[in-house]
């Protein structure tokens, strides 16, 4: 019974695409399994990508409802569903591993044994994954390089300082977290080489996500421009998804 759950997960989180999508390998499961309990991994694979309440998931799956919303609480708390607000109520949405489950394991910058172990098995996976499948073939950037006060040429889209800053002011809601790239290889034992950790930034209901579940910090507008300034110094890049004309998280 465990082991089909887990076979059901790689099933739903290869459907959920995105970089490092589930590929039926060891390392897979010995991720998944550290992840997800298997009463979690099973209300994973009910999720859809359209956010949902409790009581519609509840009765789509015909259990109770509280019993439901206690599942979902708790993978929402270890960065394995998303939630949004939607008057008042929580709506809870399947994430994929990238981007989303993988880099809400190290928003909060944790050093547990279990985030260093996380660290481990994803980096495992990922290096599997790739040898297994190779790297995946992008048609379309999911990604847009934002350059502060230079130009990069590079094949995405790109943004200048004062376009970032028009996105700043738009946002009410902004939340920072740690870099998940540099943090998980910080876990590992690998040199960062004195770049800075706490700068990836979330705006809008995904603030709110990742301050209220997932121990990000909630900032100011000028926090947010002086933590751009900082990255622009350490010589950082500025990213953001690619897939909508407004952003939700930018990275350095």
């Amino acid at each position: 019974m465990t082991q089909n759950v887990y076979k059901d997960l790689l099933e739903v989180m290869t459907k959920r695409g995105g970089p490092y999508a589930g590929l039926d390998i060891p390392e897979f499961y010995a991720l998944v399994e550290a992840l997800f309990t298997p009463e979690e991994a099973a209300m994973n694979n009910v999720l859809l990508r359209k956010p949902a309440g409790a009581e519609d998931i509840a009765g789509r799956i015909s259990r109770d409802v509280n019993e439901v919303t206690g599942i979902l609480e708790r993978m929402a708390d270890k960065g394995l569903c998303t939630v949004f607000q939607s008057h008042g109520a929580p709506l809870y949405q399947g994430t994929p591993f990238m981007p989303g489950i993988f880099e809400f394991q190290f928003i909060s910058g944790g050093e547990t044994e279990h985030e260093k172990r996380i660290a481990e098995l994803v980096h495992a996976y990922k290096k599997a994954y790739e040898s297994a499948k190779g790297a995946d073939k992008i048609s379309y950037p999911a990604t847009r390089v934002i350059p502060v006060a230079r130009t990069i040429k590079a094949g995405n889209v790109i943004h200048t300082y004062h376009q970032v800053m028009t996105y700043i002011e738009k946002y009410d809601s902004i939340g920072v977290g740690t870099c998940y790239c540099r943090q998980a290889a910080r876990l590992r034992g690998e040199d960062i080489h004195g770049m800075p950790l706490e700068v990836c930034m979330w705006f809008g209901d995904m603030a709110e996500h990742i301050i209220q579940r997932l121990g990000g910090r909630r900032i100011t507008k000028q926090e947010a421009k002086d933590i751009l300034d900082r990255c622009e110094e350490a010589g950082l890049l500025h990213m953001s998804r690619n897939t909508t004309e407004d952003i939700e998280f930018l990275c350095n």
